[in-house]
């Protein structure tokens, strides 16, 4: 009789473990939930769902066929130091300073290079850069002097 005690016993306490375990993973699940809440909507709406008939490759790098037309040049209005401003946003990737008659015109090798660069590289120095997305390639032949392009 006390063999079958103790296993009732270590079946108990081995109940209470799983238990205990179950509700920290449930209290970690509601966590990180919380935390997803707090992404930008619009980056999870960019995401497009893989297509089940692509090769497994093509799904493991993330590979699309939409083209990504959003504009990979800003415009900083307030600061016309062309020099000042490519040493800046060159830290942020590879980029083309360009001065224009609405701005300098910065424009990236990549839209997520340009992105970095529009979100964290607002301060220079002291100083807080206006900056736009430049929607419109006319903007870049609104220049009065012809500039070659600081790269």
């Amino acid at each position: 009789t006390k063999a079958v005690v103790s296993t009732q016993s270590t079946g108990s306490s081995e109940k209470r473990t799983l238990l205990e375990t179950l509700k920290k993973l449930q209290e970690s699940h509601e966590t990180i939930k919380s935390s997803l809440t707090c992404l930008d909507n619009t980056d999870r709406k960019r995401k497009v769902p893989q297509n089940p008939t692509k090769s497994a490759s093509a799904a493991t790098l993330g590979a699309s066929t939409n083209l990504d037309l959003r504009p990979k040049e800003i415009i900083v209005k307030n600061c016309n130091n062309a020099e000042e401003l490519h040493e800046h946003f060159s830290k942020f990737g590879t980029c083309t300073v360009l001065p224009s008659g609405v701005g300098v015109i910065i424009g990236f090798d990549k839209r997520r290079d340009a992105e970095m660069a529009y979100v964290k590289g607002r301060m220079v120095d002291d100083q807080e850069l206006d900056i736009e997305w430049n929607k419109s390639d006319k903007v870049k032949t609104s220049s009065q002097v012809p500039v070659e392009p600081i790269r």
